[in-house]
């Protein structure tokens, strides 16, 4: 299976229960999965469709899915993509509900100009 095909999210449930282990080799350390295929449907759809959404930086996203229940995890750039990977994983079929734990940092200094302000203000204390 190739690398470009694993994360289609036109993928059915039957093709996905096939080739589970192919689909889930790529899990990260840091992401959890309840032990139902059904959890793991879960984590393979939300993970796609993370993945697929252009404006997000699908690679600090982690997925969790226990009991039907997907908690998000780790850093985006902004609001608009925390809300975004949000609205993202409540759209995913069959899920319980979607817990938001995402932080918002920016992850280079080009995008962190605000920093001198807040060392400034420290000083005067």
């Amino acid at each position: 299976m190739s690398n470009s095909n694993r994360w289609n999210s036109n993928i059915s449930k039957e093709d996905y229960e096939k080739n589970r282990s192919e689909y889930e080799k790529n899990k990260g350390t840091s992401e959890s999965v309840g032990q139902s295929l059904e959890d793991s449907w879960l984590w393979f759809k939300t993970k796609s469709a993370l993945m697929t959404t252009t404006d997000l930086r699908d690679s600090t996203i982690n997925v969790d899915v226990a009991n039907g229940v997907i908690t998000l995890k780790g850093t985006v750039a902004s609001a608009a993509e925390k809300a975004k990977a949000k609205q993202v994983a409540d759209g995913i079929e069959g899920k319980k509900s979607v817990v938001d734990q995402l932080k918002i940092a920016p992850n280079d200094s080009m995008t962190n100009t605000s920093s001198g302000n807040s060392n400034a203000n420290k000083k005067g204390k």
